[in-house]
């Protein structure tokens, strides 16, 4: 295997990497989302236990796009990814056209208002809250949290990093991308 080869391989690794994380986000959301159709029956078998239940998966979910989408330059994270791949298109079979790509991703980081959002709170919430207990926020102060984030604005923070990870993984291999994992069995609790 020669250099190039072998950097290509390190950097589908690291996509996978993203893509294992990324998966989990999303087998969250699925589960949240499938517990809120089945929102009656919780609520009448298992109030508080569904209501717990929720709040940890809405904060492991907003853990991770955290992660994701951390201000730090040495974390891996997707704005480090795109760089990464934009120093490295020669690893590509397109260079062009993944370069062209990238600065539609880019453009779409940067201007989609909803994506902007999404990152913005995440951020703020991760230095608040997420991330150590700041007195201004501590106990009963929580109620003092402006930082409202609309799902709308998670969806389309989801979508983008799909389409991101999934479009970077598609030019450098031909095997099937991850995929959630989740297949509502939380139904099974109810037969």
């Amino acid at each position: 295997m020669n250099q190039q080869e072998e950097m290509k391989k390190n950097l589908l690794e690291e996509i996978d990497g993203y893509l294992m994380n990324f998966v989990y986000v999303k087998d969250l959301m699925k589960v949240k989302e499938h517990m809120e159709k089945l929102k009656s029956k919780m609520d009448n078998k298992a109030p508080h236990f569904a209501l717990i239940t929720q709040c940890a998966l809405i904060d492991s979910y907003m853990l991770c796009l955290m992660r994701l989408y951390d201000k730090s330059e040495k974390a891996k994270t997707i704005p480090n990814l795109i760089e990464k791949c934009k120093k490295n298109l020669q690893l590509f079979p397109s260079p062009h056209d993944v370069s062209i790509k990238i600065a539609e991703f880019e453009k779409k980081l940067s201007d989609d208002e909803y994506i902007a959002h999404a990152i913005q709170i995440l951020r703020l919430r991760r230095d608040q809250y997420y991330a150590h207990n700041d007195k201004k926020y501590f106990g009963k102060r929580i109620e003092n949290d402006e930082s409202y984030l609309p799902n709308y604005c998670i969806w389309s923070l989801r979508d983008f990093t799909e389409e991101l990870l999934s479009y970077f993984w598609s030019q450098l291999s031909n095997k099937k991308c991850r995929e959630t994992k989740y297949d509502n069995d939380l139904n099974n609790l109810f037969i």
